[in-house]
């Protein structure tokens, strides 16, 4: 049996955690390897241990964790049944929450923490868009 019949085999509450927590362990360990790469990278460019690079670090560190959360989430619940764009729009909002709470939350860093984020959330509601079906002409027999 493999994971892809097992997935769809759940119950939808049951599946939307398990999307959920995945969809956030991989955002996470990309952000962590992410950070990881570029304070290395900084590391060796010039002496670590400046503000700057600390905060470098961290906007990197969100914005490769928050599209990974919203297009995962968004892939894995799509893999389990049809979705709209509500579920998109669940995992931005969850997101945005997750991110205020962190408490460095600001107007002068928020373009900056959700800019990533937003346009993958577009995206996702572009491509999970409901589609017009046309009728079939009425044939009088």
């Amino acid at each position: 049996m493999s994971f892809q019949t097992l997935y769809r085999g759940m119950p939808a509450y049951l599946a939307l955690t398990v999307a959920l927590v995945s969809s956030a362990v991989v955002a996470l360990t990309l952000a962590a390897l992410g950070a990881t790469m570029l304070g290395f990278t900084l590391g060796k460019l010039h002496s670590p241990g400046d503000l700057g690079d600390g905060i470098l670090v961290i906007l990197t560190a969100l914005n490769i964790a928050f599209p990974t959360f919203v297009g995962a989430f968004s892939a894995m619940v799509r893999w389990h049944h049809r979705t709209s764009p509500l579920t998109p729009t669940f995992a931005f909002a969850l997101g945005v929450v997750l991110i205020r709470s962190l408490g460095s939350f600001s107007l002068t860093f928020a373009p900056l923490m959700l800019g990533t984020g937003t346009i993958v959330w577009i995206i996702c509601c572009w491509l999970l868009r409901k589609k017009e079906v046309p009728e079939a002409p009425y044939r009088h027999t």
